[in-house]
């Protein structure tokens, strides 16, 4: 029986996960132990740990990582404590391997400790970029720790390659949201207006929108441009979720908070709505905004138009239906207004892949070799520039 850790730390991978998750547990020759961390443990977004259990998944370890603050110092603080912490819950369990997704700090750090335990380290959805945000760093030092790579395009197998990986270890089994979208019974309207007792009936910009710490404008231009565009869409109801736990998000969250209160005719505001919600939600807005990830992952695969905000997402494949606005009120409201009107095409299912990455993955980690410890070669590329 192969053992398989997967770490979640927020809301967004856990909902790329949840598939995975199921298709290790049908798998008869593999054992899932599944880690809590990051913002799942956090009373100030909205403690998800509990949507965990709802879905019927055992945590086989909960780790706390982040304290109160929100800024470089603390972050670099509080992942020097995750460290120990992670060490410590990978030694009891004793998997066979850790699975990660992404570029965050609670990944980076999971891996790190993973690594320096001689645990091998399965990554998913490297070879990304994302250069407006420190993550981008944080993604390619995690491909570099990890022994099995799990990417959502071709274009991104190959980056994970250039960076020195053996071939035979990068796998493009599809993106983990087409999966997660043809899996789900999404809600109607009427069901998403009585369990987050917002309206949807006028035509709605879904937002969200997280600080980047490496953007070229600061996080509190961002969010206040990308609010006042809004604003100025005449009859477009606005609903906002929650920022996530990166560096600057008070701020963020005040500036957001201010204007929710500001304007409550014509803004809802919902601090975790959960990946059902969230896609529910977004199926029936008009235009999807900010510099979330499913700006250009889930609004494309559902064929919602989005507008993307400052570089957070910089250097990732983007859908004809993405559109990137530069930085004022006035152009981020024409985009806004292009966007709800159309038409774009509609390419996002193009670009990630078919579904059945869970099942495939699942299958991957149940029968490729996977050594420990994880002895690497560096794969040279014959033809530099």
């Amino acid at each position: 029986m192969r053992k398989i850790a997967v770490l979640t730390g927020t809301r967004a991978d856990y909902g790329l996960l949840r598939g995975l998750l199921r298709a290790i547990e049908d798998e008869a020759g593999l054992e899932l132990q599944l880690i809590a961390t990051g913002t799942h443990l956090d009373d100030r977004f909205g403690r998800t740990e509990s949507e965990i259990a709802a879905d019927g998944f055992r945590v086989a370890a909960s780790v706390p990582i982040w304290s109160a603050g929100d800024d470089e110092l603390t972050a670099a603080d509080d992942v020097g404590r995750a460290l120990p912490l992670y060490a410590r819950a990978l030694r009891d369990l004793d998997p066979d391997v850790l699975v990660v997704l992404g570029d965050r700090l609670e990944a980076f750090a999971a891996a790190a400790a993973a690594t320096i335990l001689s645990l091998p380290v399965a990554h998913i959805h490297g070879g990304e970029l994302t250069e407006g945000a420190m993550d981008d760093a944080l993604r390619h030092a995690i491909t570099k720790m990890a022994y099995l790579h799990f990417v959502s395009t071709e274009g991104h197998r190959r980056r994970v390659i250039q960076l020195g990986e053996q071939p035979h270890r990068v796998y493009f089994h599809g993106a983990p949201i087409v999966d997660a979208l043809a899996g789900l019974d999404l809600l109607s309207r009427t069901e998403v207006e009585s369990r987050f007792g917002i309206s949807l009936t006028a035509p709605t910009a879904l937002v969200t929108f997280h600080p980047a710490a490496m953007d070229v404008e600061a996080p509190e231009l961002l969010v206040d441009e990308l609010l006042a565009g809004l604003l100025d869409v005449e009859d477009l109801h606005i609903v906002i979720t929650g920022s996530n736990s990166d560096i600057g998000t008070s701020d963020v969250r005040r500036r957001i908070a201010s204007f929710v209160e500001a304007h409550p005719d014509r803004v809802d505001y919902v601090e975790s709505f959960g990946q059902l919600g969230y896609l529910s939600a977004m199926s029936t807005a008009a235009v999807v905004a900010g510099n979330s990830s499913s700006t250009v992952l889930e609004a494309p695969v559902l064929g919602i138009p989005s507008v993307l905000i400052g570089d957070r997402q910089k250097g990732r494949p983007l859908a004809a239906s993405v559109a990137v606005p530069r930085i004022d009120r006035v152009a981020i409201a024409d985009a806004l207004r292009a966007a709800i009107t159309g038409p774009f095409g509609e390419d996002g299912d193009q670009i990630f892949g078919d579904p059945g990455f869970a099942r495939r993955t699942a299958a991957t980690l149940r029968d490729a070799e996977i050594p420990r410890p994880p002895r690497k070669t560096f794969h040279d590329i014959e033809e530099l520039p």
